[in-house]
C-alpha cells in the first residue's frame, strides 16, 4: 500500500514537473525576433536577422540589406526593392507576389515552395539560388543572370526571361509553357521533363542543353543554337526551327510532326528512330 502511493506520488510530481519545464521553454516561436522586426522597419538594414513570418506587405525599401536573413513564410507581397542585397537569404515559402527586386542580389538564395507571382527580377543576381517548387507565374526575369540556379519542378508559365543567363541551370520538370525566352543563354542547361509548350526561344543558345523527353510543342526555335543539344524522346510538334543550328543535336526518338526545318544546319544531327516531319521513321546510322 505505502508502495502504490508512493508511485501515485511519483508520478504527480513528474506532471508537475514537465508542466513547469514546457512554461519554461516555451511554446514553438512562429514570429520573428522583435528587435530584429523595430530594426528593418526602421532602416531597411538588417543583416541575418529573424523576420521568419513577419508581414510587410506593401514595404518600399530600395536597396534593403537583408544579407543572409531568416525569411521562412514572410510577406513581402506588393514591395518595392530595387536593389535589395538578399545574398544567402532563407526565403523558403516566402509570399514576394509583384515584388519589386529589379538588380537585386539573391545568389545563393534559398526559395524552395516561394510565391513570386508575378514577380520583377530584371537584371537580379541569382547565380546560385535555390526555386525548386516555386511559383514564377508571369515574372519578369529578363537579363537576369541564373547560371547554376536550381529550378526544377518551377510553374512558370507566361514568364519573361529575354537574354537571361541559365547556363548550366537544373530545370528538370519546369513549366515554361509559353515562356518568352528570345535571345536566352541556356548552355548546358538540364531541361529534362520540361514543359515548353509554344515558348520563345528565338535566337536563343541551347548548345549542349539537356531536353529529354522534354515537350517543345507548338516552341519558336528559330535561329537558335542547338549544337549538340539533347532532344532523346523529346515532343516538338509543329515546333519551328527555321534557321536553327542542329550541328551534332540528337533527336532520337524525339516527335517531329509538322516541324518547320527550313534553312537549318543539320551536319552530324542524329535522328535515330524519330517521327520525322512528313510522318517518316528516321534513319539510324550504322
Amino acid at each position: 500500500m505505502i508502495h502504490k502511493h508512493l508511485r501515485t506520488a511519483l508520478r504527480t510530481t513528474m506532471r508537475v514537473l514537465g508542466m513547469a519545464l514546457l512554461l519554461a521553454i516555451g511554446q514553438p516561436s512562429f514570429a520573428g525576433d522583435p528587435a530584429s522586426v523595430a530594426a528593418f522597419k526602421s532602416s531597411g538594414h538588417c543583416v541575418q536577422c529573424d523576420l521568419r513570418y513577419e508581414s510587410f506587405a506593401g514595404c518600399k525599401f530600395a536597396r534593403a540589406e537583408l544579407t543572409g536573413a531568416y525569411l521562412f513564410d514572410t510577406n513581402f507581397n506588393d514591395c518595392l526593392m530595387a536593389g535589395a542585397a538578399l545574398e544567402s537569404a532563407i526565403l523558403i515559402s516566402a509570399r514576394l507576389e509583384s515584388i519589386d527586386l529589379t538588380r537585386a542580389n539573391l545568389a545563393k538564395a534559398s526559395l524552395q515552395d516561394a510565391n513570386l507571382r508575378g514577380a520583377t527580377l530584371l537584371r537580379a543576381n541569382l547565380t546560385f539560388a535555390n526555386f525548386s517548387n516555386a511559383n514564377l507565374e508571369a515574372v519578369e526575369f529578363s537579363e537576369a543572370n541564373l547560371t547554376t540556379a536550381t529550378l526544377v519542378n518551377v510553374k512558370m508559365p507566361n514568364a519573361f526571361a529575354i537574354n537571361a543567363l541559365f547556363r548550366s541551370a537544373d530545370l528538370r520538370r519546369a513549366d515554361l509553357t509559353d515562356a518568352k525566352l528570345n535571345g536566352a543563354d541556356m548552355e548546358g542547361a538540364n531541361l529534362n521533363g520540361a514543359q515548353l509548350i509554344r515558348a520563345r526561344l528565338t535566337n536563343a543558345n541551347l548548345r549542349e542543353a539537356r531536353l529529354r523527353a522534354a515537350d517543345l510543342s507548338g516552341a519558336k526555335l528559330d535561329f537558335t543554337n542547338l549544337r549538340q543539344a539533347d532532344f532523346h524522346n523529346a515532343v516538338l510538334v509543329g515546333a519551328s526551327l527555321n534557321g536553327a543550328n542542329l550541328l551534332y543535336t540528337d533527336f532520337s526518338g524525339a516527335d517531329l510532326t509538322g516541324v518547320d526545318l527550313g534553312g537549318v544546319y543539320a551536319e552530324g544531327a542524329n535522328f535515330c528512330n524519330a517521327k520525322m516531319p512528313d510522318g517518316s521513321k528516321g534513319r539510324c546510322k550504322n
